[in-house]
């Protein structure tokens, strides 16, 4: 650890699937030592030198006093003292676990988490030290002897036994729910007393038992259910009725459990002066349906624990910035039925969310409802978590999605179409993705009948939602499933393959600037992030460059940037119909914030409704770290990133999470140019794609698509380029018999497209060529002539075309 007296190591604790803490250490070399603090102040000095005045020699002492110096930011002397835990608990060998759990039980753990903040940029150690500090706490609360022991002491005959009991149980909070649960179901009359303590302590936790004990109840641990339902009215939450409902109605479920949660109901419903009889059916139904629709709107998604989130210096430590995902992490108990206990689980908002209303929905379910909405939702519910299993919907079957879409009738389009509605209004993108691409027949294979209107009109809907993902799936399906146009939407899922089939696998950065210099600084700075930048001078000219690719990732615009002007243009830019929103970042220049003129407290007032727009001067720091003068070490990073996450989300600087939408465009459209070279061969006007697949002939990925694509374009251009294609020298030559191919293709299908001029420069080259100069040209000549006889087809009696001799 820096900053030991004793050692120059950094020792890390990492918890074993046992439970045994092992001790690592990693040498650290001078040169990494982080640089000096500034002076201590008066106040510092004082804490500073009281500390030094105690003799400490206890890990207890070297903890608390690296705390008390961490409490006034003396970060190099509180990591002195860390340093001396350490390596006291290295030399505690085989006590080490115990030391650690000690220290996790006596610790103020809001101090700790201080410390923590404090020293981990320093020493990223010491998180790793701190989490087996408190790891080891919770593995001495729960472990399963210990509680078993606590709860036999709630049946101890003296009070003074009793209380040491329950303290051990309060202290393990959550973890003692195990043990306390089959007390609290226990009907035995000696256990009166102890069932007793057992709600109170139950009561203790309050909201805190709530999330575990029904993530309990939603497992198929049936014989526990009576009593986590007793704990469930112990714990005193208000909300947890409607999850009564169901294990009091089901014919199915345990008597035990019945009669457990009808009592529950009957005792809350009377304590607030209502009737105490079982709820009504339908009642029922209705409720859990208000509920899922609660749960699964945006509102249900969990809070992300802002207390773990620190700025992104780096990106490739974006992840670990944002709490250990780049869309944030809940922490969660779940049911581990084999273990019998809670395992923490950080999982993401959508999975949270995605759990509890697998919850409410298998409920509903098990109600048999029939009210069309109920089932809508209980649909949704069932697709939103098998896509957010999956990560995407895109690697998913239709079979697969049209299993979880099944209602009480099975799976149909009329019902996925009401589905797809629902997602939409709740803001669900991914699931209503997973929808759509349940309405397309599987991949090789080919539409049993057209979509029925309301699946049609549904997916049509979906094109106008800005995400790509949902747009390209419902574009899909339409083409693959709506039959022949002119429908209402048609040219709009062309709209959406066009572009779509723009990426190429680049990520594209917009910048508009009326000054030329200032145009040039920012993109040599984006590109230092590995962003491809597209210049531009005036508002219009960016709006036209951010919708004109589907790889445009971000803008940049001058705060003063005209016609229009910056707020118009992210206003333009935020209804852009066509793939996602790009996030806007507009740069202000040196004197914009001058106090004076009041422009850059106008701009933020301005900006402060609109979403994922954000405003960053142009100063050096932005793109370049700060150096120190004088030793010539890097003082701060540079804040592009943490600007671009702030307003975008950590993915959107993340490199895995960049180079997984990367690699997700290239297959949109990689599968829109498959897509458009089948509706062109269906008859569909395809000619305005002519253009895009010319400039995918530049990426290699899109080759093979793009050839296809132009082979049924009736553009003389498109036939050119193929026979230009087919003889280029530095292609590979499966690539070569790719594009001859397709100009055979495109030949056969359209006849010859090429003017005189065109067709004598091949002549030309095939009769200059020698050897295999002449192969390229000459099976295009070959394809040509192919073409003529075909044309002109000779009379039976007629001189031969070919000279005999």
């Amino acid at each position: 650890m820096a900053g030991s007296p004793r050692t120059r190591h950094r020792h890390i604790w990492a918890a074993g699937p046992l439970g045994a803490l092992v001790l690592l250490a990693v040498v650290t070399t001078d040169a990494a030592q982080p640089p000096a603090d500034p002076p201590l102040d008066a106040m510092q000095q004082a804490v500073v030198s009281s500390l030094a005045a105690d003799r400490r020699t206890t890990p207890a002492a070297f903890l608390d006093a690296a705390i008390r110096a961490a409490d006034v930011e003396a970060t190099a002397v509180s990591l002195e003292w860390f340093g001396r835990l350490v390596d006291a608990i290295e030399d505690a060998g085989g006590d080490r676990l115990g030391i650690l759990a000690d220290l996790g039980d006596s610790v103020d753990q809001a101090a700790l988490g201080r410390l923590e903040r404090l020293l981990r940029p320093r020493e990223p150690a010491v998180g790793k030290v701190v989490a087996a500090i408190r790891e080891a706490s919770r593995l001495r609360r729960r472990d399963p002897k210990t509680l078993a022991r606590a709860v036999e002491g709630l049946r101890a005959p003296t009070v003074a036994a009793r209380e040491a009991a329950a303290l051990e149980l309060a202290r393990a909070r959550e973890d003692a729910l195990p043990v306390l649960v089959p007390l609290l179901q226990s009907t035995a009359a000696s256990d009166k007393q102890p069932r007793g303590l057992a709600r109170e302590l139950v009561a203790l936790l309050g909201d805190d038992a709530r999330q575990p004990l029904l993530d309990w109840l939603a497992s198929e641990d049936v014989d526990s259910w009576p009593g986590v339902i007793e704990a469930l009215d112990a714990s005193g939450a208000e909300d947890i009725e409607s999850f009564l409902l169901a294990p009091a109605l089901v014919p199915d479920v345990p008597q035990a459990a019945r009669e457990a949660a009808l009592d529950v109901l009957a005792r809350r419903s009377a304590a607030r002066g209502g009737d105490s009889a079982a709820p009504d059916r339908n009642a029922a139904q209705h409720v859990l349906a208000e509920r899922l629709d609660r749960t699964l709107s945006p509102a249900g998604l969990p809070t992300v624990d802002h207390m773990l989130l620190e700025p992104v210096t780096d990106p490739n430590a974006a992840a670990a910035a944002f709490g250990g995902g780049v869309t944030g992490v809940v922490e969660r108990l779940v049911w581990n039925p084999q273990a019998r206990r809670f395992d923490r689980v950080r999982m993401s908002p959508r999975a949270a969310r995605a759990r509890d209303a697998l919850h409410v929905a298998r409920d509903l379910a098990a109600l048999d409802t029939r009210d069309t909405r109920g089932v809508n939702l209980v649909l949704l519910a069932r697709v939103e978590a098998l896509v957010e299993r999956a990560g995407d919907a895109s690697g998913l079957a239709p079979k697969e999605l049209q299993t979880v879409l099944a209602g009480p009738d099975g799976f149909t389009p009329e019902s996925a179409a009401d589905v797809l509605d629902a997602a939409g209004a709740h803001g669900m993108w991914e699931a209503a993705a997973g929808v759509a691409a349940a309405l397309a027949p599987a991949r090789g294979e080919q539409a049993v009948k057209p979509l029925p209107p309301a699946a049609r009109k549904a997916l049509v809907r979906a094109l106008a939602v800005p995400n790509a993902d949902l747009q390209f799936a419902a574009a899909r399906s339409l083409a693959l499933a709506a039959g022949d146009p002119p429908y209402a939407g048609s040219s709009r899922v062309l709209d959406v393959l066009l572009h779509a089939a723009t990426a190429t696998g680049s990520d594209r950065v917009v910048i508009a600037h009326p000054d030329v210099e200032v145009v040039d600084a920012l993109a040599t700075g984006v590109s230092r992030f590995g962003y491809e930048p597209v210049r531009v001078a005036t508002g219009r000219e960016a709006i036209f460059a951010a919708r004109s690719s589907a790889d445009t990732v971000l803008v940049l615009l001058g705060a003063r940037i005209a016609t229009p002007s910056a707020f118009e243009t992210t206003q333009f830019l935020q209804r852009q119909g066509l793939g996602d929103v790009p996030p806007v970042l507009v740069v202000v220049d040196p004197l914009d914030d001058d106090g004076r003129g009041c422009f850059l407290s106008q701009l933020l007032m301005k900006f402060c409704d609109l979403d994922r727009v954000g405003i960053i001067d142009r100063l050096d720091s932005v793109f370049l770290p700060t150096v120190d003068e004088t030793t010539g070490g890097v003082v701060t990073l540079p804040r592009f990133p943490d600007v671009l996450a702030q307003v975008a989300g950590p993915a959107a600087v993340d490199p895995a999470s960049r180079d997984r939408a990367r690699v997700a465009r290239l297959g949109r459209a990689h599968e829109a140019f498959a897509l458009l070279s089948r509706l062109s061969r269906r008859g569909w006007d395809t000619r305005a794609a002519t253009e895009t697949a010319l400039m995918a002939l530049l990426t290699e990925e899109l080759y093979g698509p793009s050839v296809s694509l132009l082979a049924t374009l009736p553009r003389p251009e498109a036939q050119a380029a193929l026979a230009a294609e087919a003889e280029r020298a530095d292609l590979p030559a499966a690539l070569r018999s790719t594009a001859l191919a397709a100009f055979a293709a495109s030949v056969e299908r359209h006849g010859v497209l090429l003017d005189c001029g065109q067709v004598r420069g091949v002549a030309r080259r095939y009769t200059r060529g020698e050897g295999a100069s002449q192969d390229a040209p000459g099976a295009i000549l070959e394809v040509l002539e192919q073409a003529d006889r075909r044309n002109h087809a000779a009379l039976p009696d007629a001189a031969h075309t070919r000279p005999t001799r």
